[in-house]
């Protein structure tokens, strides 16, 4: 098969019609500015890793210590010249953000809910970046849509209480990370874990709701999940290992001098994790061992256990 190549002449009035066509503007754009300094270069450390029959060399392995001032140091130094390099830019970020507000709400809701005589709600104020955990007293509990509409004035409710907010939390530690609240059966204690320096590893408070001061008994280091017993003073919580595994469940009596909690469960196959709920009419809690191919479930009288 014989081929044949094809010619298209042009003639000189189309030159430049020619060569705007084959050449984009945008490549005649100006490029934008770099910043004048290199990019920061972290200090490299000589570590040795073996692990599995194998070894190798991370110098950067000095970055794990979070205490090290030079990881702080150099973190400072990325965070300026990323805003050197994206100087040229600051204008378009500042109108993308801009825009992406003004598609927001001003503040964020809940539907409330309703326990007992209480209704429990949670919201963003406007400006902050935390929710806030409320509720009211429901005065007249008929009628689903005076429930539904009682947050924007129309139901009629006694003032609102604030249980959490986050906001106060974040302002006394500079970061909060509030992972698990629970409100005791009888609405006078709420147990939530919080996270003040981003590791995820969680510490259990204890706050009294009718005077508004936290229990300094109960402070425990990595709790993950709670439940409250129906005598609203049997706290039982999940605890995990140096491997943040919650490994063992334990039970906190407000209002006792204990030493220690009492153990009621310890998972030693470090291949399960423990879990724990309770059921929602509050009678029953479970707890839960599960693996990434098995589970196993036990369910406990939370108002007859003794104690």
């Amino acid at each position: 098969m014989a081929y044949r190549a094809v010619l298209f002449h042009f003639p000189p009035s189309h030159a430049k019609l020619t060569s705007s066509f084959f050449f984009s503007t945008r490549c005649l754009r100006p490029s934008p500015t770099l910043p004048t300094q290199p990019p920061p270069s972290p200090k490299k450390l000589p570590f040795t890793v073996s692990v599995h029959g194998r070894t190798w060399q991370d110098p950067y392995h000095w970055m794990s210590n979070t205490d090290d001032p030079h990881l702080f140091e150099h973190l400072n130094c990325e965070n300026t010249y990323a805003d050197a390099f994206m100087a040229d830019a600051l204008k378009l970020r500042s109108h993308l953000s801009s825009e992406m507000k003004t598609r927001l709400p001003s503040s964020i809701c809940t539907p409330p809910e309703r326990w007992g005589p209480w209704l429990y709600y949670q919201y963003i104020p406007e400006g902050k970046e935390y929710p806030v955990l409320c509720r009211k007293l429901e005065t007249n509990t008929s009628g689903w849509m005076k429930t539904f509409l009682f947050r924007s004035g129309i139901a009629g409710s006694d003032r609102e209480e604030v249980l959490l907010d986050w906001n106060e939390l974040a302002e006394k530690y500079g970061y909060v990370h509030v992972g698990t609240c629970r409100v005791s059966p009888d609405h006078n204690y709420i147990a939530y874990t919080v996270d003040i320096s981003g590791g995820e590893r969680f510490v259990l408070q204890v706050k009294d709701l009718r005077s508004g001061l936290l229990d300094p008994k109960v402070e425990v280091d990595g709790v993950v999940s709670l439940a409250w017993a129906r005598d609203a003073t049997s706290l039982f919580y999940t605890q995990s290992d140096e491997n943040q595994r919650p490994y063992r469940v334990l039970c906190r009596k407000l209002g006792y001098d204990l030493v220690n909690d009492l153990t009621v469960f310890t998972e030693s196959d470090s291949r399960f994790c423990v879990d724990i709920t309770s059921t929602k009419d509050g009678k029953f809690i479970t707890m839960n061992s599960n693996s990434r191919t098995s589970s196993e479930e036990g369910t406990y009288m939370s108002s007859l256990m003794n104690l």
